[in-house]
């Protein structure tokens, strides 16, 4: 039915510190810092197989909390984002196992916690524990979320939803809180200040058992919240996207049923094959890559010299005319150009475009640490603050805006990057370095210490080898 049939089924368990004992995976991170040791400048070809969405697929299982039955999920990634979902659904009381190597099981049925762990909020989908536990329980323990290093991830948004459907917040010592809320919220008309991905998601899970309706004004529109809510409505909710930021929760009683749902295939790592692609010379095609979701994208490396043809999802690259042309980028929540495209599509400009490019960073206040890394490699580039622009037309809060901030970059090419030892800091700014080394004659060391490149992309080091990379991770 879901083409794991024959798979060695893979069983989790918890051992004597409560961490997931994982059978069966030999290319998890460990924990210990990750290094990448890559001799550039070899062609490579071949097909590139995207896998299931860093940012749906370790959220689906979340949903498992609003059933007592069980939910299958497939196409999930075998990333450390997964397995800091498993860890949480274990230590709430959900039995977890993996029936393949991308497919889950989880069973609910009881629960005898609703705090969520520390280390759990390491991983930026475990906010999305908040809403669900509050949904099942009525009650949410949980701790200050971490992140990357491009900026401040701040959970006001998410809180003043909380708030609007009749949860009380206390903040304990240490930044500890503690929230209840009725397990059948209020109905109530929120708009969120700006546009937030997860907060989307949170109250979405929030309010399904609520009493009547919820509808949720400028929510976020992602592909991603709108594979959440597919999940959810097989499950039994009654959810629907009314207008394009505009989402209508009407309530439905405890609990959903069971499901059997599928994660979309991951846009970034598809986007990231594809650059991949032109920088290594055109010759490798990208598999799952879904054209729609790929469209801002796609029209950008148009009007810079690059055809692609996409056939059954597969995308080939048709002619690079070179040298590319410079381009304007301006990052924007979704259908814009997302974040997480703006680092490998700054590298690529850099790599391959005559003449100076600029880049606009309006989602995140701090994404420009990467850029100091790429210099060791030849990358030449200058930070500038943007006029004519202010808070409002950023999406991180009002609060965190400065007019001495410099969120706008020019990226001047074409560069021919040498090999150098790099450090990692958040995964876009990862893959961007191992991109670079794969161009770059020589030894590059890359020095993960979160691993990050790991936790972004499942067997990547895999991937790239069976394209006639050379990469060895230490």
């Amino acid at each position: 039915m879901c083409g794991f049939a024959g798979v060695m089924e893979l069983v989790v368990m918890r051992d004597s510190k409560s961490r997931v004992a994982r059978r069966g995976s030999s290319t998890l991170p460990s924990g210990t810092m990750s290094q990448f040791i890559v001799w550039g400048g070899k062609k490579l070809k071949g097909t590139y197989v995207v896998s299931g969405a860093k940012n749906a697929g370790p959220k689906l299982p979340i949903a498992a909390l609003l059933s007592k039955e069980k939910c299958f999920f497939y196409n999930i990634p075998r990333i450390s984002d997964t397995y800091r979902t498993i860890d949480t659904l274990t230590s709430l009381g959900c039995k977890v196992r993996f029936t393949g190597k991308n497919s889950i099981e989880v069973e609910s049925k009881y629960i005898n916690s609703s705090e969520i762990p520390l280390e759990s909020m390491s991983a930026r989908q475990s906010v999305l524990f908040i809403g669900a536990t509050l949904a099942r329980t009525g009650k949410v323990t949980f701790h200050p979320i971490r992140g990357d290093a491009i900026g401040k991830r701040p959970i006001n948004r998410h809180l003043q939803g909380i708030k609007a459907l009749g949860g009380v917040i206390k903040k304990e010592k240490n930044n500890v809180m503690e929230i209840s809320m009725p397990t059948r919220p209020k109905s109530v008309t929120y708009t969120f200040e700006k546009n937030t991905h997860c907060g989307t998601e949170n109250l979405i899970l929030a309010s399904v058992f609520n009493r009547g309706k919820v509808v949720l004004k400028n929510a976020a529109a992602e592909p991603e919240v709108d594979n959440l809510i597919k999940c959810l409505n097989d499950m039994g909710a009654k959810i629907k996207r009314i207008e394009p930021r505009v989402i209508e929760i009407t309530g439905v009683k405890p609990f959903l049923r069971g499901t059997k749902t599928f994660s979309i295939y991951d846009r970034l790592e598809a986007a990231t094959a594809i650059i991949l692609s032109i920088m290594t010379g055109g010759k490798v095609a990208v598999k799952n890559a879904n054209k729609k979701l790929l469209e801002p994208l796609i029209g950008d490396l148009k009007k810079i010299g690059v055809d692609i043809d996409f056939k059954n999802n597969v995308a080939k690259i048709k002619k690079i005319h070179k040298p590319l042309k410079t381009l304007e980028i301006v990052t924007d929540w979704y259908p814009g150009f997302m974040t997480d495209w703006q680092p490998i599509m700054t590298l690529l400009l850099a790599h391959m475009a005559k003449g100076k490019s600029t880049i606009h960073e309006r989602i995140f206040e701090t994404r420009w640490r990467y850029l100091g890394e790429l210099k060791k490699m030849g990358l030449r580039y200058e930070l500038f603050h943007p006029k004519g622009y202010g808070a409002k037309y950023y999406n991180f809060n009002n609060s965190e805006y400065s007019k001495k901030e410099t969120y706008g970059a020019k990226v001047h090419g074409p560069t021919k990057f040498k090999a150098s030892q790099l450090n990692s800091h958040d995964v876009r700014a990862g893959i961007d370095m191992l991109l670079a080394s794969l161009v770059a004659p020589g030894k590059s060391i890359i020095n993960d210490p979160a691993n990050h490149i790991d936790r972004g992309y499942e067997n990547i080091v895999e991937k790239l080898n069976a394209l006639g990379a050379d990469i060895k991770r230490i």
